[in-house]
Parts: structure tokens; C-alpha cells; sequence
């Protein structure tokens, strides 16, 4: 079974597809913020790998088509922004003035961390882009000499958890 699993290009996408579609399932059903849909996703392709042996380069040779279509992805959050200009303009000084006072404590946060961990600047700018989407994170960490599935990692925890602390903290 494995055989067949792992030879097929499909495979990778149809998993990855599948793993999600049971975490947004699961995250409606139960109403929980820590089922999010990416975690759940990973939770079962991880699973699904190690109980069928499966080689995780076997699994990317059909997920890498995700992979590549999350640059677009990207950039096509810039219509639903692009709608909304007025409305932005008109916030301006607000908006900008959470993103740099989120920009200033992320990067301090870091700093800190990596000074108390004593980690090598590898790592540390490997982190610099958590807070900034995959396809382009993964980018600015290659430019500046990281590692990019650390910041994948990096990024992926941030978002979770932040997903999953946001619906703690607009309950209160």
C-alpha cells in the first residue's frame, strides 16, 4: 500500500487537501480555537507518514504543488485589500501604528530570545520573518542567510498560535 501511495504524484496534494478539509470539519464541529484547521492537517499527515512508512520526499513530490501555488495565493489577498482602500486610507495612522509597534516587539522578542538562548545568527535571522506569510518569509530568510524550513516552522507556529490566542482574547 505504501508502494502505491508513495509513487503517486497525487498522493501529496490529495493528502494535503483531505488532512485540511478534516481540520476545518473538526474546528466547525467542536468550536474549539486550539482544532485549528493547519495544525489538525499537519497532526494527520504526519501521522499518515510514519503508520504507512512513507518517505516525506515521496510525500513532496505531489505536495510541492501547494507549496507553489501559495505565492499567488498571496498576492490575491490584494483584491479583497484593494476594495477596502478608502477605508484604509482613512486609518492610516492607526494601521500603520500597529504594524510598527508589532514589528518593533517581534523583532526585540527575538533579539531577547536569541540572546537567552545563546542562538547562532543562523537561527536568529532564520526567525525574523514569523510574522510575515510563507511565500514571502521564506524568501527575506534565504536573502538574509537563514534556514528555510526553520522559518516555515517559525512562521506555521506563529500563525497557529496566534489563530488560536485570538479567539481567547476577543472573547474578553
Amino acid at each position: 500500500m505504501s508502494n502505491f501511495l508513495s509513487n503517486s504524484i497525487f498522493f501529496g496534494v490529495l493528502l494535503c487537501l483531505l488532512s485540511y478539509q478534516a481540520g476545518v470539519f473538526l474546528r466547525q464541529k467542536t468550536k474549539i480555537a486550539a482544532f485549528n484547521p493547519l495544525l489538525i492537517s499537519i497532526i494527520i499527515v504526519i501521522f499518515v507518514l510514519v503508520m504507512f512508512n512513507i518517505k516525506f520526499e515521496d510525500f513532496y513530490k505531489g505536495s510541492k504543488y501547494i507549496s507553489f501555488l501559495l505565492t499567488p495565493a498571496t498576492v490575491a489577498l490584494a483584491i479583497p485589500l484593494y476594495s477596502k482602500l478608502a477605508l484604509l486610507k482613512s486609518n492610516f495612522k492607526a494601521i500603520m501604528s500597529g504594524l510598527i509597534a508589532g514589528v518593533l516587539t517581534s523583532l526585540v522578542s527575538i533579539f531577547v530570545m536569541s540572546l537567552l538562548f545563546g542562538l547562532s545568527h543562523e537561527n536568529y535571522v532564520s526567525m525574523l520573518p514569523k510574522s510575515i506569510t510563507t511565500a514571502i518569509g521564506i524568501g527575506v530568510s534565504e536573502e538574509l542567510g537563514g534556514v528555510s524550513t526553520i522559518t516555515t516552522a517559525v512562521i506555521i507556529v506563529t500563525g497557529v498560535f496566534g489563530n488560536v490566542s485570538a479567539d481567547i482574547v476577543y472573547k474578553v
